[in-house]
């Protein structure tokens, strides 16, 4: 079942990201918790609940997967590469550990996302990831997401690919 995170669920959400965060660091995916700021942070998971963005995905009492979906009313890739000015949704911290792979989490957790937006009239999805991370890349073209330029942050390390997805409404 998909829902909405809540603050009793920021424990498993933290090992969720931390096992997350190793295998990036031993695929030399400098995407998450490469910097003094070990993102993403605590705060930033427990923001991510308190506004209401992030999504689990839970079966037999354990969260098995998380998403935090986002409206893109900051624009947010305004200014790092050409992207839709269509109302959008964002697609982040996308995350199943190891053991629950293979059992269309991930998967389920995007479609939900897809009926999210189309219940808010948006027909846009975005999402990006670190060039180095082939698992997430391949997702993203598997589910119909379309390529669209490569970014840097002047303050973050590593090249990152952005997609988007258009969505019948």
């Amino acid at each position: 079942m998909i829902t909405l995170a809540t603050k009793d669920d920021l424990i498993q959400v933290e090992m969720i990201m931390k096992s997350i965060k190793e295998e990036m660091r031993q695929e030399g995916n400098p995407q998450w918790g490469s910097t003094d700021d070990d993102y993403p942070s605590v705060a930033k998971l427990l923001d991510d609940i308190e506004k209401e963005k992030m999504l689990k995905f839970v079966e037999d009492g354990t969260i098995k997967g998380v998403v935090s979906l986002a409206r893109d009313t900051a624009r947010e890739y305004d200014g790092l590469l050409d992207n839709s000015l269509e109302d959008s949704f964002i697609i982040h911290r996308l995350a199943v550990p190891q053991e629950y792979r293979k059992q269309k989490i991930a998967t389920q957790l995007i479609q939900y996302a897809e009926v999210h937006a189309k219940n808010h009239q948006v027909n846009v999805l975005k999402s990006s990831t670190e060039v180095s991370n082939d698992k997430m890349n391949n997702f993203l073209l598997r589910h119909g997401f379309v390529h669209k330029g490569y970014y840097t942050y002047e303050d973050y390390p590593g090249t990152y690919c952005y997609y988007e997805k258009e969505i019948e409404l």
